[in-house]
C-alpha cells in the first residue's frame, strides 16, 4: 500500500523514497539484529583479551595484535551463524584470531618475528604496582615462553595461559588432540629446563 505522506526524497534530491510502515516482519528482523549485536558484544567482552594475547604471541607487535582482534571480530560478526555449539564459542573465536594473526605474519616478510630480534616487550601500566619479586618472576616466565618455537608457544599459551581444554587447543590449532597434547608437553619441558636455575 502506497501512502503519499510516507514519501521522502533521497538526500541527493533524486528519486522519491517510499517509507514502509513498521510491520511484524520488520520488528522480527530488528529483534534478530539486536540479538546478534548482543551476542557479538558478549563475545567481545568475554574474549577480546584472550584474542589479543594469542595474536600478540604470534605477531609480536601491539598494533598488529589490535588489528588482529578487530579483524577477528569482523569475521565473528560475519560468520556467527556458523557457530553451532555456543559452549565452544571461545575456541572458535580464538581459532579465527589465530588464523588472522598467521595471515599478518605471511604478509610481513621483512620484519623480525623472532623474539630475540624484537624490542623489549610491551608491559601494561598496572605492572608498576606489582611487587618487584613477583614482577621479575612474571617477566622471567614471559621471556621463557617468548623464546619457545611458535608452534609450542601458541599451544602452551592457549592451554596454560588462556585455560582452554586440550580438545579446544587442538581445534584452534586445527590439529589432532594428541598432537596438541604433545606440543603442550614439549613446551612445558622446555620451560622447565629453561627456568630450572632461575626459579
Amino acid at each position: 500500500m502506497f501512502c503519499p505522506k510516507a514519501q521522502a526524497t533521497h538526500p541527493n534530491g533524486a528519486k522519491p523514497v517510499r517509507m514502509l510502515p513498521m510491520t511484524e516482519r520488520n520488528t522480527v528482523d530488528l529483534a534478530a539484529a539486536n540479538s546478534r549485536l548482543n551476542q557479538i558484544t558478549s563475545l567481545f567482552e568475554d574474549n577480546a583479551d584472550a584474542a589479543f594475547n594469542v595474536a600478540y604471541r604470534i605477531v609480536w607487535n601491539r598494533a598488529d595484535a589490535e588489528d588482529v582482534v578487530q579483524s577477528t571480530f569482523i569475521q565473528v560478526y560475519l560468520k556467527l551463524d556458523q557457530l553451532q555449539d555456543k559452549s565452544k564459542a571461545r575456541s572458535w573465536l580464538l581459532q579465527i584470531a589465530y588464523r588472522q594473526a598467521l595471515n599478518i605474519l605471511r604478509r610481513r616478510k621483512d620484519e623480525p618475528t623472532d623474539p630475540a630480534d624484537l624490542p623489549d616487550r610491551f608491559t601494561s601500566d598496572d605492572a608498576t604496582a606489582e611487587p618487584t619479586l613477583q614482577k621479575d618472576l612474571r617477566l622471567t616466565i614471559q621471556t621463557a615462553i617468548d623464546h619457545l618455537p611458535q608452534n609450542l608457544r601458541i599451544a602452551v599459551v592457549l592451554r596454560d595461559v588462556e585455560g582452554l581444554p586440550m580438545r579446544e587447543v587442538a581445534s584452534v590449532l586445527d590439529i589432532g588432540q594428541s598432537a596438541a597434547k604433545m606440543r603442550v608437553t614439549r613446551a612445558r619441558e622446555q620451560l622447565r629446563t629453561e627456568l630450572a636455575g632461575l626459579i
